[in-house]
């Protein structure tokens, strides 16, 4: 993370900026509008301008233009954030930025994510992904894509004043990496988990002539080792019907654990079966611990 600020204010510390007036909102079109492109965007998309070409659904329609410094070989989500006029970032969307050949042309429309919504003194964009890299074999050789903006404001001029929306953006981003939750898979997906319990499942005879009809639910935790402790009934059906699940549960293994934050965790897990008049199951992601 300190990289990508420390890389981002260099770029920032060596700038230019483009003479023209800008306000807010527009009083015709079509009007270039401020922004600001973190290099590991623009190792990609050499984003020269950024218009506003009119309005669309309530809303505004922008015009994104460049040209490719290197190749990216699929689309991929790019979070845009407004710049208000205290410099401070909010989420204008996330929006698709096309697969791109070095050295070509590129152009593509966006609008803007809250219909008629921009902030008050709305200075420009910023285009800032935490997630892409430059390659480590071009960070290592030192490449360099010029920074490339278009605003007359000054606080444009004003490096330390930008660095805090980025690192605020960062700290965005920050804070919903951490709390992206994945659930526990077992091997093969869900479908391979029913087939086992299929498989393997003991048909208790005697219960089922009595009184066998029904769900038997067993809550558990897979640990963040990918093994399954705590087996517990949540809801029974009957005496030896609820035994054969529960032992079935606990012959599951080998799962991918839970993440939160990209990091391995604990998470609880329910499955529900019923033997008689036929098979069937059922598994719930309950939450991480």
């Amino acid at each position: 993370m300190k990289k990508i600020l420390f890389l981002f204010l260099l770029s920032l510390l060596t700038m230019t900026v483009a003479a023209q007036k800008f306000s807010w909102p527009p009083k015709s079109y079509p009007l270039s509008v401020p922004f600001i492109v973190s290099d590991e965007v623009k190792y990609y998309w050499g984003v020269d301008a950024i218009v506003c070409v009119g309005s669309e659904n309530g809303g505004y329609k922008f015009l994104v233009m460049g040209r490719a410094n290197h190749d990216f070989t699929s689309s991929r989500t790019i979070n845009i954030y407004y710049i208000d006029a205290d410099n401070k970032p909010s989420i204008a969307g996330a929006y698709y930025f096309p697969k791109v050949k070095a050295g070509h042309e590129f152009r593509f429309e966006i609008v803007s994510a809250f219909p008629g919504y921009t902030p008050v003194g709305f200075k420009g964009f910023c285009i800032y992904d935490e997630r892409l890299r430059i390659p480590e074999e071009d960070t290592e050789a030192g490449t360099k894509i010029g920074s490339r903006t278009s605003d007359v404001d000054a606080a444009y001029h004003d490096s330390v004043r930008i660095a805090d929306s980025i690192a605020t953006v960062a700290a965005i981003e920050a804070e919903r990496a951490a709390r992206v939750v994945t659930a526990p898979k077992y091997p093969g997906g869900t479908q391979a988990l029913y087939s086992f319990l299929r498989k393997n499942m003991r048909k208790p005879q005697i219960a089922i002539e009595t009184a066998g009809y029904g769900t038997t639910t067993v809550q558990f935790i897979v640990t963040r080792n990918g093994e399954v402790v705590g087996a517990d009934y949540k809801r029974r059906c009957n005496e030896r019907v609820d035994k054969e699940v529960l032992r079935l549960v606990n012959m599951l293994s080998g799962w991918t654990p839970a993440t939160k934050g990209g990091k391995p965790c604990d998470a609880v897990v329910q499955i529900s079966m019923s033997i008689f008049p036929s098979f069937n199951a059922s598994a719930q992601f309950v939450g991480v611990r």
